[in-house]
């Protein structure tokens, strides 16, 4: 399926965010991800369960069920499973068989996330959850903030592409975060262990202006470094850091401030998604209100790109025989991020057909 050339729509043996910490406590909590439905919730010890939706013996969604102490009992005929997915009574019998089981996914919880693990759970590697310290949360001097999540109606790979090309910061977020600069610099990126490395260099740019230039005080022409982590299948990290310009700034290399933007992205369908989006800063970390500001200011940078993935997968859907796609120059990263994405599929289907 568009943008990716392959059936499998995802690669399952991996880690996504599942839900926000805050967003599973001790009510029974539904979202579907990777077309399965799953139930989230916690042990009254806090630590977060997720279980296929599904109780196995009508089908009943457990999510519509109740909590008892760790189990779950199911609100159609009150059969109850515990944390692993086993059954542990079945009202009116004594014996239960081995098979009462419904499915129970690998949970881990990192900083204000729950990532959950959707394939083959022997293969569940927490090694392999992306390094969080390129959120800056926990380093010294920075402040991480929690965003929200965001259902989009589009494929995910549009956001992912969306996010490795910067260029349209320009004119789609023209009235925000873009500036003419953004589009004109060239982007450099290299294929690391376990990630794409993107960044930009943009010189003497007109900022001072826009909502965020004021946020941050920019005072006369500015220097952004412009820097992109991909970490696939789901996140993206990006930052910028903003200078007084070395050419015609009002005081060359004065640092403006520099902040984190992280962009969790899980498939809902293969034509719905899940934007999960939190950010840090280094500056004002002494003023909390301040990230009701940014959170607040994100939101509309945030709704503008949902609205452009949205938009285009309404054409691709109902939009009728489209032209050939074209490519520029700026859709490099965005080509490998799809290679990227395409291989992490490939290898997954070519390990089941061996196994």
């Amino acid at each position: 399926m568009y943008p990716l050339r392959t059936e499998q729509p995802y690669a399952y043996n991996q880690w996504y965010v599942a839900a926000w910490s805050h967003e599973v406590g001790r009510d029974l909590f539904e979202r579907k991800i990777l077309g399965q439905s799953l139930v989230l919730y916690r042990t009254l010890a806090g630590k977060a369960v997720a279980l296929e939706n599904a109780c196995p013996h009508r089908r009943f969604a457990l999510s519509k069920g109740r909590l008892d102490g760790d189990t779950v009992e199911c609100a159609y005929h009150g059969l109850t499973f515990d944390c692993s997915g086993k059954c542990v009574r079945v009202p009116q019998q004594d014996s239960i068989p081995a098979s009462f089981v419904t499915r129970s996914y690998p949970v881990e919880e990192r900083w204000q996330w729950i990532w959950v693990w959707m394939g083959d759970p022997a293969l569940a590697d927490t090694a392999m959850i992306p390094d969080l310290s390129w959120l800056k949360v926990g380093e010294a001097g920075w402040l991480p903030f929690v965003g929200d999540v965001e259902k989009v109606e589009a494929r995910y790979m549009l956001l992912h592409e969306n996010l490795l090309d910067l260029s349209h910061l320009t004119f789609l977020h023209a009235r925000n975060i873009g500036s003419r600069g953004v589009a004109q610099a060239p982007v450099e990126f290299e294929v690391k262990p376990g990630h794409l490395a993107l960044s930009r260099n943009v010189k003497s740019d007109e900022f001072e202006t826009q909502p965020l230039g004021r946020l941050l005080g920019v005072k006369g022409l500015v220097d952004r470094r412009m820097e992109q982590q991909f970490f696939p299948p789901g996140l993206h990290v990006t930052g910028p850091a903003f200078t007084s310009a070395e050419q015609g700034g009002v005081n060359p290399g004065q640092s403006f401030g520099a902040f984190r933007v992280f962009h969790a992205i899980t498939p809902e369908t293969p034509h719905t998604c899940f934007y999960f989006w939190g950010g840090a800063r280094d500056f004002g970390v002494d003023d909390p209100a301040l990230s009701d500001t940014m959170r607040a200011f994100l939101r509309h940078v945030v709704a503008e790109d949902v609205e452009a993935s949205e938009t285009i997968e309404d054409l691709l859907v109902n939009g009728g025989a489209l032209s050939p796609e074209i490519s520029a120059l700026s859709d490099a990263p965005g080509m490998r991020g799809r290679r990227l994405m395409q291989e992490l599929i490939d290898a997954e289907t070519r390990a089941k057909r061996a196994a």
